[in-house]
């Protein structure tokens, strides 16, 4: 038995007792397997885009005598895969715009009964806004630290309500309420990348105004909580 790193065991604690998964971008197969083998799914479809990671998770689903139990499958995103093939979807380790665009290409995730698990590894506030406006809820969001890096994990499905996404949210979601270390430290890495970005823009624009009043508000947000976290 393996144990999963601190990033795909948070995605994996998303996932629900006794469902149907499908793992975009599976790899190695690692969070399939795993899932499997603590009995905690009944059915996955491992997918990626490239033969080589697909055949190397091929070689770990025979190694764990599971190829009854994990269908592997080329796909560019969810394209190969049916609806009723999945109802938890784990997207991670890919970019926030790249995971956008594969959620709206695929018209079956429209539905409450699917729920979608989503961990960007770049512009995660691109993927929270997009999910705002097109009717997806964001019902819970953690972080955690894996290999010195922080990471954020969403749980998302469909209900068809549109919601405002302010530029505050669409960063840092509703971590701000999260006391955890792990959540302070994903907003404080949020906000150097932050400080990086307004150097480049133009002192005065818009643009500069708003970016520089989310800094500051997330800075004091950092300093007013620092000795509850």
């Amino acid at each position: 038995m393996f144990s999963l790193d601190e990033r795909l065991s948070l995605c994996a604690s998303f996932v629900r007792e006794g469902t149907s998964l499908a793992d975009i971008g599976t790899d190695h197969g690692y969070l399939p397997i795993w899932l499997l083998l603590n009995e905690k799914i009944e059915y996955a479809v491992a997918a990626d885009i490239r033969r080589a990671p697909l055949e190397s998770a091929r070689a770990n689903i025979e190694k764990y005598n599971l190829t009854d139990r994990i269908k592997t499958v080329l796909s560019d995103g969810l394209d190969n895969i049916k609806a009723d093939q999945a109802d938890d979807i784990v997207m991670a380790g890919m970019g926030g715009e790249l995971i956008v665009r594969l959620i709206d290409r695929t018209p079956w995730l429209r539905t409450s009964k699917k729920n979608l698990i989503l961990q960007p590894m770049t512009r995660a506030e691109v993927l929270r806004k997009y999910l705002c406006l097109n009717g997806f809820w964001i019902s819970e969001e953690k972080t955690c630290i894996s290999c010195g890096k922080s990471y954020c994990v969403m749980l998302a499905s469909y209900d068809g309500t549109v919601r405002p996404c302010s530029v505050r949210y669409s960063y840092i979601g509703s971590l701000d309420k999260d006391k955890s270390p792990e959540a302070k430290r994903y907003i404080y890495t949020v906000n150097e990348k932050l400080k990086k970005k307004l150097r480049g823009y133009t002192n005065g624009t818009d643009e500069y105004d708003s970016l520089k009043a989310l800094i500051s508000g997330l800075t004091e947000l950092i300093n007013s909580e620092e000795s509850k976290w």
